[in-house]
């Protein structure tokens, strides 16, 4: 069986566990990319036979080679312009002092020279709108299919193997099963039971942050998202087969490797100090770089950008600071002591406590930047269940009147309507709970959260995307390293949830997954509140589902999956009750509507159809088998990867020409699962 019981690829098998082994005897400890191009080896053919089936998916890569393309050519075209304008202040130069020595200044070319120099201010230096407009409008356009590979009938395969991180990690788990013919390292398997200390060492203050939020993490769990940090544990890094990696280079390390060879030269090549970055522009362009300008929405960039004009006469600042500033001036609060810095002390200190006293009073931001808890909480409750509807932004609240009467009316949709609201998964139905647990009563006006949510943690998720790699390869190399997983500090010692008030240097690369996880989830589940709530023809939307291209994606489903049936339960019940009930309730409430499904479909035949099972089964098995055959199958049910990737493939396929478009970004988080 396959060691990869979890597996981030879902076209990854046994064969391939064991050409991981072999591979790694060829290659190289940690030699992925020599392994991945190895044609002997098994991961070629099998990414290959994958991509017949799921076009969409290989297609999504090779768009995103397509936006690191234009990315890199944003970067040549401002080095361009640099060097055309350093040659005309040159030749400006040598004229002024040639009219100088003439007594005879040409004012005419002096102000003809400066209105020049001034159009191609913003041409010579990278900004981060700039690259937005220029990779998303490349990702988005059509893909060339005459290519000459196409015509040989060949395959363009652009998926990557997993994370070096995680093939780590499983090498190391298929060898001591191997060895040992045990059971797996529980040292390796599973650390959720590791006890977690409530208090940090003493220091700077962002240890007892730190710690709060893993055990946070730890205690809210759940299977629609990987908040485990085992991904961290430092193994072979990905880079040890001998030969002399970079950790810039584009490789198979997903949080270090630039997202393709020609990115990785604007960060080691000979011109890569000549690029002028604007603000937040990385200095390190990783998959989670590009992939988190690509998902992010505009207003996210724009805060960023405004808060690096802030404080961009501070050198060496983040936008840590910057978001503190930022909730100081909106909190209302008066207390100076809890309107201050509180990341050095622990949220169950004395001044805590009377901060916590004080704003229960007149909740605000500045009692959710006081309580370390709550952030964490609030964090997780995103990676888990999505970003729920405000009143920022959305323009649907609740389920299309059309589509819930289709739901009334039909017996295979009918238990949605008796067992859940209309209304879509809101504020209160994410966070209340977590108000509650901290003794604080839910607000009557939610803009605090929301300012909190779309102003502070929204561009910290992007900031860490854009900036941790490049930052910690940075503090590596003042330390005359080169490693920058042995130059940081342990891993116990990095914060696992992007935090806005943890010095940026102090988060983990899980971290910037769950960051990257955040992002994402923002744009998917926005454009499922659109697709249920209106935004989309319900005959539009039943055509779709009826269409070929539901109908061939059907790996990782069960037998009895119908597109327009269960892919549109899962639609409805993502935007009423958030992603992480799909995987959670969703198959307990529909058991008996499936159970009916399979019976009618396999069993008795529906619609005027003979029964989908053989005469020769049906008439040796007994009624007892048959019940239990069809109970085996109705528990049947998709991995969490599965959903996100089929809720990802209709939003990106029904919104292409809307307000509300979502991009199948490809999901670089989930192969560091």
């Amino acid at each position: 069986n396959s060691e990869s019981t979890v597996s981030c690829a879902p076209w990854w098998d046994w064969s391939c566990d064991i050409g991981l082994v072999v591979g790694t005897f060829i290659h190289g400890l940690g030699n992925y990319d020599g392994m991945r191009k190895d044609e002997e080896l098994p991961f070629l053919n099998r990414m290959n036979a994958y991509v017949q089936y799921n076009k969409v998916e290989s297609e999504s890569y090779r768009r995103f080679d397509h936006a690191a393309d234009a990315a890199k050519r944003v970067f040549d075209k401002a080095l361009e312009t640099m060097k055309i304008k350093f040659q005309q202040q040159t030749t400006a130069a040598v004229a002024a002092v040639i009219a100088a020595n003439k007594n005879s200044g040409d004012s005419v070319a002096k102000e003809a020279y400066q209105l020049e120099t001034q159009k191609m201010d913003d041409d010579d230096v990278i900004s981060l709108p700039r690259l937005k407009d220029a990779t998303l409008e490349s990702y988005r356009k059509s893909l060339d299919v005459s290519s000459k590979a196409r015509k040989k009938g060949t395959v363009i395969c652009s998926l990557p193997l997993p994370d070096a991180t995680y093939l780590d990690r499983l090498l190391v788990r298929i060898v001591e099963k191997m060895e040992t013919c045990e059971g797996l390292n529980p040292m390796l398997v599973d650390s959720s039971t590791e006890e977690i200390p409530k208090e940090g060492k003493k220091g700077t203050g962002n240890e007892s942050v730190i710690s709060r939020n893993r055990l946070v993490m730890r205690q809210l769990e759940s299977p629609i998202c990987s908040t485990s940090d085992k991904s961290n544990q430092v193994l072979f890094a990905g880079g040890l087969s001998g030969s002399d990696k970079r950790p810039q280079d584009h490789s198979s390390d997903y949080f270090l490797g630039a997202a393709s060879s020609d990115l990785a030269s604007i960060s080691v090549g000979a011109d890569s100090s000549r690029y002028q970055r604007g603000p937040n522009v990385p200095l390190l362009v990783t998959r989670f770089a590009l992939g988190g300008i690509l998902q992010a929405e505009d207003s996210v960039i724009d805060i960023l950008a405004r808060s690096e004009k802030l404080d961009r006469g501070r050198a060496g600042s983040d936008i840590k600071e910057v978001q503190q500033q930022k909730l100081t001036t909106i909190g209302n609060s008066t207390n100076s002591e809890a309107a201050g810095v509180v990341e050095s002390k622990p949220s169950g200190s004395t001044d805590s406590q009377e901060a916590t006293a004080s704003i229960k009073k007149k909740p605000d931001m500045n009692y959710i930047k006081a309580n370390t808890d709550l952030r964490a909480s609030i964090c997780v409750t995103l990676l888990q269940r999505g970003f729920p509807a405000s009143g920022v932004g959305d323009k649907f609240s609740s389920v299309d009147i059309d589509l819930w009467k289709e739901c009334v009316s039909k017996p295979s949709l009918s238990f949605l309507a008796t067992s859940a609201p209309d209304h879509f998964f809101s504020m209160k139905d994410a966070f209340g709970s977590l108000y509650q647990k901290a003794e604080v009563d839910w607000p009557e006006k939610v803009e605090p959260l929301e300012e909190y949510l779309r102003s502070v943690l929204l561009p910290h998720c992007l900031s860490l995307c854009l900036k941790l790699a490049g930052e910690q390869t940075k503090l590596a190399a003042d330390q005359g390293k080169s490693d920058v997983y042995v130059a940081r500090p342990a891993v116990e010692d990095l914060c696992p949830l992007p935090d806005p008030f943890v010095r940026l240097s102090d988060h983990s690369e899980q971290a910037v997954s769950n960051a990257y996880t955040i992002l994402r989830r923002v744009r998917l589940m926005k454009s499922i509140r659109f697709i249920v709530g209106g935004g989309i023809p319900l005959n539009d939307l039943t055509e779709f589902l009826r269409g070929p291209t539901m109908r061939k994606h059907t790996m990782g489903v069960p037998v009895w999956w119908c597109p327009w049936i269960h892919d549109l339960v899962i639609l409805i019940h993502a935007a009423v009750h958030g992603l992480q009930s799909v995987t959670s309730e969703l198959p307990r409430l529909q058991q008996l509507s499936v159970e009916n499904h399979v019976r009618e479909t396999f069993v008795k035949g529906a619609n005027g159809k003979s029964p989908a099972l053989p005469d020769s089964f049906l008439r040796r098995a007994s009624e007892e088998e048959l019940d239990a055959w069809v109970q085996m199958q109705a528990q049947e049910f998709p991995t969490p990867t599965v959903i996100e990737n089929r809720l990802a493939l209709m939003c990106s396929q029904l919104t292409m020409n809307t307000s509300e478009r979502y991009d199948h970004i490809p999901m670089f988080d989930e192969a560091m699962s």
